[in-house]
């Protein structure tokens, strides 16, 4: 026997209904009960259905906040309001994840109820928090380099133009002053040239476009050997490194800032970078020596800590940083080399 067209368009609603990726949740105004669930939001909040048939509006969300949620039910059930956004909602294992709330009032088997859609906002959320802190870090990185231009660069060429203009004052007094005064003031420039290159390299890496990672760390090692006290030993063990060139700068950035961060704070004589490859990770791993710190006091607003975590969480890496006093400090950052399989860390 041939289904009716009523009994057909029921199977195909029921067919939609039981696919939605969104949980949908109808609730009694009145008793603030559920009556209808659907398996999306069943899987959502842990339950089957005949549990959540068993519950209410106030058993799904913390209770520090039920006045609100319970306010905002009835302003969406009276049409004043349509959705409820970045809602903490309350797993049956006791979790909570956030989630935006669509409700539309209906009739439903002859009572006023509410029917509400629910959409998890994890995900996008972590995206959220993740860039944020990366804005955060970029913003911490512009400071620097403004910090390097005026501590360094713009330090040189006002000593430059201090002996120019000594020059032009003893050119006629007292030429042998003069004479210093002019070539102290070409050295300066001099320096400040050089600065100026460097400065332009650490914001354009052509080792990097040109020669990959590993050209690219090779060099920054060598410069960073004839700026610092630290001796800094590279040793890269990888059979074939192929990544994406954004995979490819933030490796760079992170061995860059964790360089920077042993030269500048450990006071240890000697750091050693490797990286290594295994298992479709690439490792990249810093020691150093020195006077070590306790992690949990000095992470915290640690903005180059901060920064290393988080671009590693972007592709899905995780970091390990040991450290205490007097111990030394090892940073250890594994990332996928195929980020586009990877999801980002929690």
């Amino acid at each position: 026997m041939s289904e009716t067209p009523h009994q057909q368009s029921r199977d195909e609603l029921q067919a939609i209904y039981d696919g939605m990726v969104e949980g949908l949740l109808i609730a009694d105004v009145e008793t603030k009960r559920f009556i209808r669930a659907n398996p999306a939001i069943c899987q959502m909040l842990g339950y089957s259905e005949k549990e959540l048939l068993s519950l209410s509006v106030m058993d799904i969300h913390p209770t520090e906040i039920l006045p609100t949620v319970l306010e905002k039910f009835q302003a969406q059930a009276e049409g004043r309001i349509r959705s409820n956004e970045n809602t903490p909602i309350l797993r049956k294992d006791g979790t909570i994840f956030p989630a935006d709330i669509t409700g539309e009032a209906i009739s439903y088997g002859g009572r006023p109820c509410l029917i509400k859609f629910f959409r998890d906002i994890t995900e996008r959320k972590k995206a959220q928090e993740i860039l944020l802190h990366l804005l955060e870090v970029s913003d911490h990185e512009r400071h620097l380099i403004s910090c390097e231009i005026h501590d360094g660069l713009a330090q040189q060429l006002a000593g430059a133009l201090m002996q120019f203009e000594a020059y032009k004052c003893l050119q006629e007094k007292n030429s042998e002053q003069a004479a210093k005064a002019y070539d102290l003031g070409v050295q300066m420039l001099r320096d400040g040239h050089v600065e100026a290159r460097r400065l332009v390299g650490g914001l354009r890496l052509p080792q990097l476009e040109d020669g990959g990672v590993v050209a690219a760390i090779k060099s920054l090692v060598e410069v960073c050997n004839e700026r610092n006290k630290a001796k800094i030993e590279f040793c890269c063990n990888v059979v074939q490194l192929k990544m994406a060139p954004i995979l490819e700068n933030t490796v760079f950035c992170i061995v860059q800032e964790c360089i920077a961060n042993a030269c500048r704070y450990s006071k240890s004589k000697k750091v050693k970078v490797e990286l290594t490859q295994h298992d479709g990770q690439l490792r990249v791993a810093v020691r150093d020596w020195g006077i070590g710190f306790e992690v949990d006091r000095v992470y915290e607003g640690h903005f180059g800590l901060e920064g290393i975590q988080e671009r590693a969480r972007v592709f899905g890496g995780r970091v390990v940083i040991k450290s205490a006093p007097r111990k030394g400090t090892a940073i250890v950052v594994e990332l996928p080399l195929n980020p586009a399989s990877a999801t980002v860390s929690p």
